[in-house]
């Protein structure tokens, strides 16, 4: 009687346990997105995706869609996933597709399309990035009246989102500044700083690259100094102007959806004359440096430098390496005003001192412009924003 109630229990076990298996066997994924399709305007937004499932997933974006970007890339269960789409610039529509897939093979997709903009251009058909150059002004410079930091701030954010840089070198950022950039900017750009006046690099008074967070990736990330020991801090720039660290920083960035790589430099240049003259070579020599593999070359800054003719001025001294796209471009090229550096007061301009030099096969500048925007009549930063329109050949 007790080997036949054994022989019951594992029979009754043995049906449990294939229950059991037979019970996982049959448990199907579940992965299912609301909505299904997105309408997006031209504007920039941020659109939410909900999931439902009960297992882990991937979601990617297919094709090259470098105008929209995920906040992650993976989930498990239910969860909510955010698309950014940045402002579509031209007329015409454009779509991506969203991509959700779980382990097994389970795909749900989300069919994203965005209108044009009204009155936008037509869409570019070589690949054409806007490069620039910014002199910001240390935050700590104007204590009082309309160009103190705490009113100045908000129109320079107004200034720096309406330029729509692709990639662009920042001049005079305070620590204060770089905490305000990296939070109000932080859904369009990212930011690498060098600080002259620490052997490390980093720090107060520094300058910078920014780069579209969605379409770059920055890799080689290098800075000196501009005087006869580049990779050691020094005050290089001295005499009757005061005495100051001056030094570069560059990096080499790469477009997600063309796979193109550019070599792009940075430079806040000597506000002494002489100490500009002298260490001006510093630059072309850390060039090739940096740049090995020869790409596509750009070279901007606050060079502190009028243009000049003269025998071994920085001008010629720069111009001898890379082009001045201001001198390539035709007058109806040419757009906003001519001076860069405004000092508060001179609404076309004062001076030009701002550069975005270029160099290197498959590179045509197409427009120049010098943004002279105020904002309620006032003044974003003492100095006018610079951007040249590049076409780059893959």
């Amino acid at each position: 009687m007790r080997r036949l109630g054994n022989i019951l229990l594992v029979l009754l076990a043995g049906a449990l346990l294939f229950g059991s298996c037979r019970e996982k066997e049959t448990v199907r994924e579940e992965l299912s997105v609301n909505p299904t399709s997105i309408e997006a305007g031209a504007a920039l937004k941020s659109y939410k995706i909900t999931v439902q499932s009960n297992t882990t997933w991937t979601v990617t974006v297919e094709g090259s869609a470098s105008w929209l970007s995920l906040d992650r890339a993976s989930g498990r269960e239910d969860a909510t996933v955010t698309v950014r789409v940045l402002e579509n610039k031209y007329q015409d529509p454009r779509g991506a597709t969203v991509l959700f897939k779980t382990a097994r093979g389970t795909e749900a997709r989300v069919t994203l399309t965005q209108e044009g903009k009204e009155g936008g251009g037509e869409a570019p058909e070589e690949n054409v990035l806007r490069l620039g150059t910014y002199n910001l002004r240390m935050s700590n410079l104007d204590k009082e009246g309309d160009n103190a930091w705490s009113l100045r701030k908000d129109r320079l954010k107004q200034s720096l989102i309406a330029c729509d840089f692709d990639v662009f070198g920042i001049q005079e950022v305070s620590s204060e500044t770089q905490t305000w950039l990296n939070a109000e900017l932080k859904d369009y750009y990212t930011f690498r700083y060098f600080s002259p006046y620490a052997q490390n690099g980093t720090g107060d008074r520094a300058q910078g690259i920014g780069y579209r967070k969605d379409a770059f990736t920055l890799s080689d990330w290098h800075f000196f100094w501009a005087w006869s020991t580049p990779d050691t801090m020094g005050n290089n720039d001295t005499g009757d102007q005061g005495t100051f660290k001056r030094g570069g920083c560059c990096c080499i960035l790469t477009h997600k959806a063309t796979g193109i790589k550019l070599f792009f430099m940075n430079n806040h240049g000597c506000l002494n004359a002489a100490s500009n003259k002298q260490n001006a070579h510093v630059y072309v020599e850390q060039e090739p440096r940096f740049n090995p593999d020869g790409l596509p070359s750009f070279f901007v800054g606050d060079m502190n430098l009028r243009e000049s003719t003269e025998a071994g001025s920085p001008y010629m001294t720069f111009t001898a390496y890379w082009t001045d796209p201001y001198k390539v471009l035709s007058a109806t090229e040419r757009t906003g005003c001519a001076g860069s550096y405004n000092g508060f007061a001179n609404p076309t301009g004062k001076s030009r001192i701002d550069y975005v030099f270029y160099r290197g096969e498959g590179i045509t500048p197409k427009l120049y412009h010098c943004d002279n925007t105020l904002y309620g009549g006032l003044y974003a930063s003492d100095h006018f924003p610079v951007w040249v329109e590049y076409a780059i050949e893959k």
